[in-house]
């Protein structure tokens, strides 16, 4: 999975031969049909219809499917829905049967996400203070208290991340959701693969 902040970005530097193979770093990518139409639960109750645009590799012959970063790979919901769901939870202490029904969805995905970022929280969090500092070099830039959870601090630092790189690099604000999943979430969110 490419995940790709600008996606129309992406797919012209997949027609124009530049974008580099993640797997071989040797080879270019080259465009290679599409994947299943799905739909995304977005906020709101919005719902966007996405068909991936897939990739192949010219010289190892991998291929890699290509997802907006607003998307959580393998999941139903984006990104910024699952993360309004555990800000909500860690926040007010509401119950995953109250959020799914806020939300539209089983209280058992509300619980699978919530799961999925207590498990992966830490090492997201190292993720985003590496990133934070990479992207905010030679600037001053604030970066959030420790909380009393791994979670707690996971969450606010790459919402940090994704301000610093519209306040440093002037990304622009509508991009906000891609930014979260690029600084952490839609790669911490992706479920486990199944056994």
């Amino acid at each position: 999975m490419l995940l790709c902040a600008d996606a129309d970005a992406a797919s012209a530097g997949l027609a124009s031969g530049v974008l580099a193979c993640p797997s071989c770093r040797a080879g270019r990518l080259r465009p290679w049909g599409f994947g299943r139409e799905r739909v995304i639960r977005r906020r709101g109750g919005a719902r966007t219809r996405l068909r991936p645009r897939r990739a192949r590799c010219r010289s190892c012959k991998a291929t890699h499917m290509m997802l907006p970063s607003w998307t959580a790979p393998r999941r139903a919901g984006a990104v910024a829905v699952i993360t309004s769901a555990a800000l909500v939870s860690a926040q007010r202490g509401a119950g995953t049967m109250r959020i799914g029904a806020e939300l539209g969805v089983p209280a058992a995905t509300v619980r699978g996400w919530l799961r999925r970022l207590r498990a992966r929280a830490g090492a997201m969090h190292q993720d985003a203070m590496t990133a934070h500092g990479t992207i905010t070099a030679g600037r001053d830039a604030p970066y959030p208290e420790p909380s009393a959870s791994a979670r707690g601090d996971a969450l606010p630092a790459v919402a940090v991340c994704a301000h610093a790189a519209i306040t440093c690099h002037g990304r622009i604000a509508a991009d906000w959701e891609a930014l979260l999943g690029l600084f952490g979430l839609a790669r911490f969110l992706t479920p486990a693969p199944s056994s």
